[in-house]
């Protein structure tokens, strides 16, 4: 038998691929299969380094390294690798290689053979991808459905709702833990633990009712493993923000609907409150002037005993407190209309101010004026505003035993004249703040107050078409804001 032959005819029936290499990697022998799969001849390929004609640069010391080991093992070296043919395409091989021997038993090459696993290796990788894929879908569609419950859950705080928000997030990324959120909506800002910008993020505004209200940004780490974002994550992270947004506007619809409710409410109570003080003001208006009167006449007797002309002075005294409750009771209950003139409101001010200048002296209390000079004159009832400044500027220096600032500010802006009290007093707490309007409420002792001083400010500003609203924290002060309409000029003053 012409063994050459043999060799020959097995080396061309060999479905695989079949080469032999020398000790160093040069390449002695190769069939068909070898040429028909990397594109090279095999005179081509003689003698060549086969690390240097088929293993991709980066990774032929491995390579190398890898086959002089198997020089060494006894047996059969079975490995998977691959192999760049000659027009750039990349071939998965099976090896299989083995020594061979000369006579003397020494190793003098190797033989390779492979089996092209080209296709089931692509086959794999398409399935892993699609595998892949589905997670990551399934990610989404988790976030999708988690957004969509909180969407329910109406009873929940507006915070713990955006938190949750920011919470769901990371999950639905394919870098999970690298990934973070940040949600800002007005001044509060909810993000994930360790969030920073990053070369990879996604940023979106929040535009509720044609208004930017704030923005939504995602950011995953630069040393990700898999930085940037699929086309999907990114169809996710706009579907999140338009849930979001119709969040925010369905809860602030709610919201504002409570408040309307709540202000009719209230409105309702304080008109019926208002009858039956005005009733009762007229009821005891007439005994209450009698009893003034005739006090005020004993007093004029010559030779009182001093016992009697005390107690007389106390009746006089509680009279007039009695009428200045029912003058109060009357302003709330709107008997008193306002009789409105053009005035400076910056002047009012003043004069409201120095009636109360000498109790604040007293309680070591500053009171500091900051008055915008420009600002027009607004038609209002000139005894009504010094009501107002009075109430609120006593109610302040009330508020602050251990002494404090109280600010007064005037403020013009557009078509609104603004009247501003601050003070420096330990606030009130949110149960406290949400009564005071109502009338009778005081948390003052008996003989400070008689719970109308701001029922009644309430009933003169929205007589004069304005508004008024209180903000107030505990330890933080309490800040009143007053507004009157200014677009009616005083005639003197048009050119």
């Amino acid at each position: 038998m012409n063994l050459q032959n043999y060799y020959d005819t097995v080396m061309e029936l060999t479905h695989g691929i079949v080469v032999t290499l020398d000790l160093d990697g040069g390449i002695i022998h190769g069939n068909f299969e070898l040429e028909h799969l990397s594109g090279y001849h095999l005179q081509e390929l003689a003698g060549r380094d086969w690390f240097e004609v088929f293993i991709p640069r980066d990774e032929r010391s491995m390579a190398r390294r890898a086959l002089l080991e198997s020089v060494h093992e006894k047996g059969v070296t079975a490995f998977a690798g691959r192999i760049r043919a000659k027009d750039g395409d990349t071939v998965y091989v099976n090896w299989n290689l083995k020594p061979l021997t000369d006579s003397n038993g020494e190793i003098v090459s190797l033989l390779c053979v492979g089996q092209d696993v080209t296709d089931l290796v692509l086959r794999e990788k398409g399935l892993l991808r699609e595998r892949f894929t589905l997670l990551e879908r399934n990610k989404e569609l988790n976030c999708l459905y988690s957004l969509s419950q909180l969407m329910g859950e109406i009873h929940r705080t507006m915070d713990d709702l955006l938190s949750q928000v920011v919470d769901l997030l990371p999950a639905a990324f394919q870098n999970p833990e690298m990934t973070y959120a940040r949600l800002r909506v007005g001044h509060k800002i909810y993000e994930t633990p360790g969030f920073e910008e990053s070369d990879f993020m996604l940023k979106s505004d929040l535009v509720v009712n044609d208004e930017k209200r704030g923005s939504l940004s995602v950011a995953v780490r630069n040393d990700a493993a898999r930085p940037g974002f699929m086309e999907d994550e990114k169809d996710l992270f706009t579907t999140v923000v338009r849930q979001v947004v119709i969040l925010v506007s369905k809860r602030e619809t709610r919201l504002a609907k409570q408040e309307l409710e709540r202000q009719l409410r209230q409105s309702d109570r304080l008109a019926k409150i208002g009858q039956f003080s005005a009733g009762v003001a007229h009821e005891i208006n007439e005994p209450l002037a009698n009893i003034l009167g005739f006090a005020e006449l004993a007093l004029q007797t010559p030779d009182l005993p001093e016992q009697v002309s005390t107690d007389l002075n106390n009746i006089v005294e509680s009279s007039l407190h009695a009428r200045e409750i029912i003058r109060k009771l009357m302003f709330f209950g709107r008997q008193l209309p306002p009789q409105p003139a053009f005035i400076d409101l910056n002047d009012t001010v003043e004069q409201a101010l120095r009636i109360t200048e000498s109790g604040a002296r007293r309680s070591d209390i500053e009171i500091v004026r900051e008055y915008d000079r420009s600002l027009p004159k607004i038609l209002a009832d000139p005894q009504h505003m010094k009501q107002v400044v009075v109430n609120l500027v006593v109610n302040a220096i009330q508020a602050m035993a251990g002494g404090g600032i109280v600010t007064i500010r005037t403020i013009g802006h557009e078509s609104d004249a603004y009247l501003v009290v601050e003070d420096t007093g330990p606030g009130m707490a949110p149960d406290v703040l949400k009564m005071i309007f109502t009338p009778f409420f005081t948390t003052k002792d008996v003989d400070k107050g008689s719970g109308l001083g701001l029922s009644v400010i309430h009933g003169i500003v929205k007589a004069h078409g304005g508004f008024i609203q209180v903000e107030s924290s505990p330890d933080g002060g309490t800040r009143v804001e007053v507004a009157f309409p200014c677009h009616l000029r005083d005639p003197e003053d048009e050119p």
